[in-house]
């Protein structure tokens, strides 16, 4: 059982040092995931049993999962176990893991096609974080709830939670980008003052000296293009000007942007001159991610198409149908690109499948020999200890039958000499040290051994019915006495351990006679005691011949 009991704690001990490796690894995967969401899912694959984790780290490694595809701009369809994992932070009551668990379970809904019931999830993880009173939390599914709404054109929806997002913290470093959303959600519902009114308000946020160029050109552009569109080509032009002035003063690749801007502003005009000159500044500062970029470069076709078929009253396909064309040659390459990057994948997977069975195997087998050594170990040992006590035990009987033979030589008390001799001629032990007495007594301890390996058992060696006559011969009718008063509470064995205590036998003299353990022959005078009525202390032998 000891063996055992150290073989389950080694076993123990491997499995808990897996979910820390595990853990450790998930931790490393966590920190990274924000910048560098790519290697950390190559961190993830690297636990082969995620299922075989325990609940809180499993939960961890699909939050972690789903948050490096999310962050990699990848579909979460297939986190589908995000929903254990937010099932399990709700249940412990960790607001921050069960905020991230919302939004990301609420986009694999999306991904999934399920547009109501990612927008329904979202809603309850708000609630959530607001009976939490965790602001941040809170503005974090407020945001990812605007976005969702903007992507389905849900724009009622959007303005309304991009208020209630300026409503929980209008001093965040980030307000300029929900004052912006705000502006072009009410662009998109044609609601005029309200989007000039936060374009505006998004710029005066932006121009911050700690922002970037880059976030207030954006912003300043949108407002601007959103102000042509709603009439007012003047203000449009002046801001985009502006724009245009910075973009030039800090050598920016959006300078194209801006110039052709400005010609669809003037094209509006129908001030054509100065629309083809900024039109043609801005072919002129044409950059490569222009074309690199599917929706600029379509708005940029078009409006050359405009001022194409306005310079020439021709409306030219032959531009459409090659940029048409190498957008469809695109399109197939990537598909082509994906399906080769699949089909390695899928190569790559099944090797490292077949890597991870033979992993799998080879610890097996070393699970198994390690199993087999330990327990043929366990069983050496026990062996030899078994062994050892065999021996020692066998020592003891010798010794003892040894001085049961030298109490027969003595000549203290007839009676008891008289019996032990007669008990020993049973045994046989007389016979066989006369016969054979040799210094080391060897036929003696071979007969000792038969007798402790019980190949000869103790009802055959002494034959009780001979030795009861012999009780009674030498102590007065003793057998016989105890019989006819105490025969029935008595069973056999009691009776016959009554008549060695009355022959002055030893407790472990008794034990080598009658083949019994020293603790078994206190428990049967305990319970002679018991039956008999008598004090634990007191002498049975003595209280039977009263």
């Amino acid at each position: 059982m000891k063996h055992l009991t150290l073989l389950l704690l080694i076993l123990s001990l491997s499995s808990c040092n897996y979910h820390k490796q595990a853990n450790d690894i998930i931790d490393r995967a966590e920190a990274i995931v924000s910048h560098n969401p790519d290697s950390a899912l190559i961190l993830l694959q690297s636990i082969h049993e995620p299922e075989a984790l325990t609940d809180s780290v499993l939960a961890k490694y699909w939050l972690v999962n789903g948050q490096a595809h999310y962050n990699s701009n990848r579909s979460t369809a297939e986190d589908s176990l995000l929903k254990y994992t937010l099932d399990y932070y709700k249940e412990h009551h960790d607001i921050i893991r069960t905020t991230q668990a919302y939004k990301l379970f609420a986009q694999h809904l999306w991904w999934k096609g399920d547009r109501t019931g990612a927008a329904n999830l979202l809603r309850e993880g708000i609630e959530t974080a607001r009976a939490a009173q965790d602001s941040a939390c809170t503005i974090q599914l407020l945001r990812s709830s605007a976005i969702q709404s903007t992507g389905d054109e849900n724009f009622e929806d959007a303005v309304k939670y991009l208020k209630e997002l300026l409503a929980a913290d209008r001093n965040a470093p980030d307000t300029y980008v929900t004052y912006n959303m705000l502006g072009i959600t009410y662009y998109y519902l044609q609601q005029k003052d309200s989007s000039l009114f936060y374009l505006q308000k998004a710029c005066e946020a932006a121009a911050h000296p700690n922002y970037a160029l880059n976030s207030w050109g954006l912003i300043s552009r949108n407002y601007a293009d959103i102000l042509s569109d709603f009439g007012e080509h003047r203000r449009a032009i002046d801001i985009q000007r502006e724009v245009l002035r910075r973009y030039l003063a800090a050598n920016d690749k959006y300078t194209t942007l801006s110039y052709s801007a400005l010609g669809r502003y003037y094209l509006n005009l129908h001030q054509m001159d100065s629309a083809r000159y900024y039109m043609q500044k801005s072919k002129d500062t044409h950059l490569p991610y222009i074309d690199q970029d599917l929706s600029l470069s379509n708005y940029y076709l078009i409006q050359n198409t405009l001022m194409q078929y306005i310079s020439t009253n021709q409306f030219l396909i032959k531009d459409i149908t090659l940029f048409s064309n190498r957008m469809l040659e695109d399109f197939l390459n990537r598909e082509k690109v994906i399906a080769e990057k699949n089909e390695s994948k899928r190569v790559l997977e099944q090797r490292n499948l077949r890597l991870s069975i033979a992993k799998q195997r080879e610890q097996m087998l070393l699970i198994i020999i390690l199993l087999v050594v330990t327990l043929a170990a366990v069983l050496v040992a026990f062996y030899i200890q078994r062994r050892k006590k065999l021996l020692e035990e066998k020592e003891e009987e010798l010794d003892t039958l040894k001085h049961l033979w030298a109490d027969v030589e003595k000549a203290n008390n007839e009676n008891d000499q008289f019996f032990k001799k007669i008990l020993l001629q049973q045994m046989g032990i007389i016979r066989m040290v006369a016969t054979n007495p040799t210094p080391n007594n060897q036929e003696f301890l071979s007969q000792m051994t038969r007798i402790t390996q019980e190949d000869i058992p103790s009802d055959d060696l002494l034959v009780w019915e001979d030795l009861y006559k012999v009780i009674d011969s030498i102590y007065g009718n003793f057998y016989t006495h105890i019989f006819t008063r105490f025969g029935n509470a008595l069973n056999e064995r009691e009776l016959q351990l009554c008549c060695l205590l009355k022959a002055n036998f030893s407790t472990k003299e008794i034990s080598v006679v009658t083949q019994q353990s020293v603790r078994t022959v206190y428990q049967r005078k305990t319970t002679i005691r018991q039956k008999l009525n008598m004090d634990e202390k007191e002498d049975i032998a003595d209280f039977l011949s009263r």
